[in-house]
């Protein structure tokens, strides 16, 4: 993980590690390669990859939850 969020902002490298994990497919952030930020109901949200973008946009209540217990 710290490998690839290396080369992100100070800001962005503690989000993502607060995150930790890709609400998603539950994998941790960075195995995949580099995480990808969004914003979502004005909340960012850091995902594994390009794929996981639909399904979190298609059910936000479900995956934000994750993220916000």
């Amino acid at each position: 993980m710290m490998e690839t969020l290396a080369s992100f902002s100070e800001e962005d490298k503690a989000s993502a590690m607060k995150q930790h994990f890709c609400p998603v497919s539950g994998e941790m952030l960075g195995v995949m390669g580099r995480p990808e930020k969004m914003e979502v109901e004005g909340q960012t949200v850091w995902i594994c990859c390009d794929g996981c973008k639909d399904k979190l946009l298609a059910d936000t209540e479900k995956y934000l939850a994750k993220i916000n217990k």
